[in-house]
This record gives structure tokens, C-alpha cells and sequence, in this order.
């Protein structure tokens, strides 16, 4: 995104009540002009400056344009923090900070105490050991202006502030060596934080994916996933997280085709999200990964009867969090939902997704999608006998192929048996297929390719 786009995309962002939140926070009658500026922003599907510009022309602060947009984002960016300042106890313990270096200017060292003490409790609770860092410094000032001769105290402060950079060096390590696991080796003393415990384990569980040693890999993360349900409170704030370790082991269980365990998991998962109130980018980023995995499981057990439901339950998931799903993820379902259909031999479903893509295709799409989408909707019109339409397809396909890259050997022999089998007889076509798999054994189709569509599998159905 441009830097002049971050408002608006900041505006588009906001729910209805963050939004009515917002305009009943900041009315006044030097409110007017921002908020007929974020009005007019919200208004636009895209953002045009320009456009803007002409609607407030005649408006004086429109000379000042980048500075009444910066000044309205930060005053959305208040609003914002003021309405969600209990999203988390990592915001309500900033809060608090903030709070004890304004009282401690004052020199309101009681209150300052008392703030800490209670600031000190909460983030021991929630193992939030960066803060507590920082409230520990500020007992250790506070403590210092009421008694400046007490060293003795104040090393028992200062020592606890080092006992608690420790546990958040460890933390640091532990996000290395979980980006890249064959480079880095871990200590075995055990983790006083359940987070770092999580890192050292999901660091642990992909070096023995990396050694093959699946079972203990299955079991260990077992083990850490009935610690996380063991405290329930930290499961709350972290959910994320935890989520995020679940899809783990799913992503195992699909692996490993365990898939009834699977549903169980996939199934008490959603239940325990659903008493979640707090919705984060982060988590709808996990709750698509868990979606991502569920529709695995439907590609793999093609007599599955409830793909529909699921791909319902998704549709309306994504309508629903819209601002936070990003648009390449709605285009990547859209492509896995046309995969399935067509797996199932449902064409009709199939072309619906497959026309929804092309249809409503943009230049910032992925272009890979959207070639194997052609590639796609070649196949689903070679099933349905559609010759006519097929032929005008394959030079529509080719065309877009060719703005991107030369058309490959395998591209070349898979396009002409399309187009010159397309009304053949069944026995007919079994005898071309056959033919062409042997061609594609000169000619082979990559294996990145086969990831989207799996041409080897239509072909091995043909025979």
C-alpha cells in the first residue's frame, strides 16, 4: 500500500461501531472538516486523491490535505485505543504504565505503588515478561525517589528485573530458532513461561519432522496442547497461539490421512473459538488455516457429503470478518472450492467458482491462480462435452500463457488432446489418454503444477 493509501485503508478497516464510536467521540465544532473527509473516504471502493481534491475544492483546508489526513488518522488511532483498551491484559498493563509515568511526574509515588503492585500481579499472571520488565523499572524509580539510601532493596528490584530479561532473551531465541530449526539448537532447561515452552516445543516438533520420527513428534505436541488447556486463562488471552499449535497437529493428522481424529479436533476447536470474544488478524489468519486444512481432508475423501456445508460455513466466515481476509485468500478458496467440485465430479459447482474468478479477477490477483483456473475450466468443459466453447477456451489459455512465459512441451500436448478428443467416444477417449500419458512421461508435468491441478490423477481416471 502507498503511504497516501493508509488512511483509507485504515477507514475501510473499522467496523460499524468502531466507526460510530469514533464519530460520537470526536463531535465538536472542530470536527467538521475530518469528519467530512472520512466520510467522503469511506464512500470510495478505491482511493482516489483526486477525486477527494474535487469534492473539497472549494474547502480551505484542502491545501493542507496531508496534514488533515495525518491529523485524522491519529485522532481514528486514539478513538481506536480508548475502544478497545481491554482487547487484551497486554493493553490494559500499557494502560497502566502510561498512567504510572504520568502520576510519577506528579511525584504521586503512593498511587504509583499501588498502580504497580497491581500492574505487577496481572503480568506474572499472563507471563507477560517484556512488561513486566518495564514494571519492575518503574518500581525500581519510584522506590529510588522515596528512598535513595536503600540499596539493598533496590538490588533485590533490579535482580528480579534481570531474572525477568532472562525469561524475554530466551523468548527472542526461541523466535529464531523457530525460523529456521535446522540452524539452531535449544537448551533443555524448561521454560518458566508457557509461551517460550510452546516456541521450544514447536522448535523440537519440526526437527523430528526433519528426522522423520513422527510419532514423538505427534505426542509432544499432544503433551502441549493439554497444557494449554490446563490453564484456561492463558488459553483466552492467547488463543491465537494456541490455535496456531492445533493446526499443527491437524496439518500432522491430514498428513498422516488420520482424518476421523482429525474432524474430533477440528470439531472442538471451533467450539472452544465460538466462546472467543476478541477477533484479531491474527486469529482469522489461523481460522483460515484451519479451513484450509478441513478442505484437504474434503479433496482427499471425495465421497464426502458435506463439502457443501463447509464451503457454506466458509463463505459466510469470510463475508463476515471481510475487512481482516485479506483478497488473495478469497481468491485461494474460491480456486480450492472449483478443485473439489470438480474432484466430485459436481462440473456445475465447479464452473460456478470458476466463472466467480474470472468474473470478478483483478490485475493485483495472483496470476498463478488465475492460469490454473483456465486450466481448470478447460477440464470441467472436456467433461461436459462442451467442444465449441473448449477450442475458444484453449486459444483464450494460450494467449494468457504466453503474456507470462513461453507455453511449455507438457502445456502443448495436454491443450491438443483436449481439443482433438473432446467428441470422441469413451473407448475413444481411454486409448488418446493412454497415448498422452506416455507423451507426458517425455514431456513431465511439474510437480509445483500438479499442486494446483492434478492432471496425472484426471488422466489415471481416464484408463
Amino acid at each position: 500500500m502507498k503511504k497516501s493509501e493508509e488512511l483509507f485503508y485504515l477507514i475501510k478497516s473499522l467496523s460499524k461501531s468502531e466507526k460510530r464510536y469514533f464519530k460520537l467521540s470526536t463531535q465538536g465544532n472542530d470536527s467538521a472538516e475530518y469528519l467530512a473527509l472520512f466520510d467522503a473516504i469511506e464512500a470510495q471502493k478505491e482511493y482516489d486523491e483526486s477525486k477527494i481534491k474535487e469534492l473539497f475544492k472549494d474547502k480551505a483546508f484542502i491545501n493542507q490535505l496531508t496534514t488533515i489526513k495525518n491529523y485524522l488518522k491519529h485522532r481514528i488511532l486514539q478513538s481506536l485505543r480508548n475502544y478497545h483498551s481491554k482487547i487484551s491484559k497486554n493493553s490494559e498493563l500499557i494502560d497502566i504504565i502510561r498512567n504510572v509515568e504520568i502520576l510519577f511526574h506528579k511525584g504521586q509515588y503512593d498511587i504509583c505503588k499501588s498502580e504497580l503492585k497491581r500492574a505487577e500481579k496481572k503480568a506474572k499472571n499472563f507471563q507477560q515478561d517484556l512488561l513486566l520488565f518495564h514494571i519492575q523499572d518503574w518500581k525500581r524509580k519510584v522506590y529510588q525517589a522515596l528512598y535513595p539510601q536503600d540499596f539493598e532493596t533496590l538490588k533485590t528490584i533490579i535482580q528480579k528485573q534481570k531474572n525477568t530479561l532472562e525469561s524475554t532473551n530466551e523468548y527472542i531465541d526461541l523466535l529464531l530458532a523457530n525460523a529456521d530449526p535446522s540452524q539452531f539448537s535449544l537448551s533443555h532447561k524448561k521454560s518458566n513461561s508457557l509461551q517460550n515452552r510452546t516456541l521450544k516445543t514447536l522448535h523440537k516438533y519440526r526437527k523430528l519432522l526433519i528426522s522423520k520420527d513422527h510419532d514423538k513428534a505427534k505426542r509432544i505436541i499432544e503433551e502441549l496442547i493439554k497444557e494449554w488447556d490446563q490453564n484456561p486463562e492463558l488459553l483466552r488471552e492467547y488463543f491465537a497461539m494456541y490455535f496456531s499449535v492445533n493446526n499443527n497437529l491437524l496439518g500432522f493428522l491430514v498428513f498422516k490421512k488420520q482424518y476421523k481424529e482429525a474432524f474430533v479436533r477440528i470439531l472442538l476447536l471451533k467450539q472452544k473459538a465460538q466462546t472467543i470474544e476478541t477477533v484479531s488478524a491474527a486469529l482469522i489468519k489461523e481460522k483460515l488455516r484451519l479451513y484450509n486444512i478441513e478442505l484437504e481432508i474434503h479433496r482427499n475423501l471425495k465421497e464426502l457429503h458435506t463439502t457443501h456445508e463447509i464451503i457454506d460455513e466458509i463463505q459466510n466466515f469470510i463475508e463476515h470478518h471481510k475487512t481482516l481476509v485479506p483478497d488473495n485468500y478469497r481468491l485461494s478458496f474460491c480456486f480450492q472450492f472449483a478443485t473439489i467440485y470438480f474432484l466430485k465430479k459436481d462440473y456445475k459447482k465447479a464452473l460456478h467458482w470458476i466463472n466467480t474468478i474470472l468474473n470478478q479477477q483483478t490485475k493485483k490477483d495472483r496470476q498463478d491462480l488465475i492460469i490454473y483456473t483456465h486450466w481448470l475450466n478447460l477440464l470441467v468443459h472436456y467433461e461436459l462435452g462442451n467442444g465449441f466453447t473448449l477450442r475458444y477456451l484453449i486459444d483464450t489459455t494460450k494467449k494468457l500463457i504466453r503474456k507470462h512465459k513461453n507455453i511449455d512441451p507438457y502445456e502443448k500436448v495436454l491443450m491438443k488432446f483436449l481439443s482433438k478428443t473432446v467428441d470422441d467416444t469413451i473407448s475413444e477417449k481411454r486409448k488418446a489418454a493412454s497415448n498422452l500419458q506416455e507423451q507426458l512421461l517425455e514431456h513431465p508435468i511439474p510437480d509445483q503444477v500438479l499442486g494446483y491441478v492434478d492432471f496425472n490423477e484426471w488422466l489415471d481416471k481416464k484408463n
